[in-house]
């Protein structure tokens, strides 16, 4: 424990001096620390991969594998044929195509109509010219 009372007062000096020191030496302490934890870091690492390496060891002995069977293929498989029955595709006979086409006509006029009259709200006011 006393590494830990010895680690906690020197960053407790460096949290106190990054008020008052010079912006250059808090910047060199505080990269001091964090390398410092980096090691630390890496280190612990180390440890716990040696640790789980061994354990592995002892755990791939004592496992004990029966054998597999081969799974089995599946039949192939064709899917079955659907014969979709044809439908009439013609138009109704109330609709003609001279019907369809003014319908389509009138629609497109009134869109039309209809982009105009918000162009023409959108125009600039022009002045009246005096005689």
């Amino acid at each position: 424990m006393e590494y830990k009372d010895e680690m906690r007062k020197l960053i407790d000096i460096v949290k106190q001096q990054s008020f008052t020191a010079p912006l250059q030496s808090t910047l060199d302490d505080m990269k001091i620390l964090t390398t410092a934890v980096k090691d630390l870091n890496d280190r612990i690492e180390i440890r716990v991969r040696k640790s789980l390496v061994g354990d592995d060891d002892k755990a791939k002995k004592k496992i004990k594998t029966k054998a597999v069977k081969k799974a089995k293929p599946f039949p192939s498989v064709t899917p079955p044929t659907q014969t979709q029955p044809k439908t009439n595709q013609t138009a109704l006979p109330t609709q003609t195509d001279a019907k369809v086409k003014a319908l389509q006509q009138v629609d497109f006029n009134k869109m039309r109509d209809d982009l105009l009259a918000k162009q023409q709200a959108l125009q600039p006011i022009k002045p009246i010219p005096t005689q």
